[in-house]
């Protein structure tokens, strides 16, 4: 399974439990949605994601938390932890 399918899945789950939720009495608690959102937000991490650049093509930023002067090919940002990819493919 790839991040994405994973992802996918996990948002599915998060739809599932307030489904659920609404139905029965049983309810999920606030801490079973809180570990679904990490866990949701971690692996977005590691989808990749293209950096942006400046204007003038000096600096890549991430585009994640827009933060600069990440190196060429460098794998994830020094400041949020999000996967880059600097590949040419759209």
């Amino acid at each position: 399974m790839r991040e994405r399918e994973a992802l996918e899945k996990l948002k599915n789950m998060r739809l599932f439990m307030q489904l659920e939720d609404n139905k029965n009495e049983c309810k999920f608690t606030e801490d079973d949605y809180k570990a679904n959102e990490m866990a949701v937000q971690a692996l977005e991490k590691q989808v990749p994601k293209k950096p942006d650049f400046t204007e003038d093509k000096e600096f890549a930023l991430c585009s994640c938390c827009n933060g600069k002067g990440l190196l060429d090919k460098q794998k994830y940002c020094d400041n949020c932890g999000q996967k880059l990819d600097w590949s040419d493919e759209e």
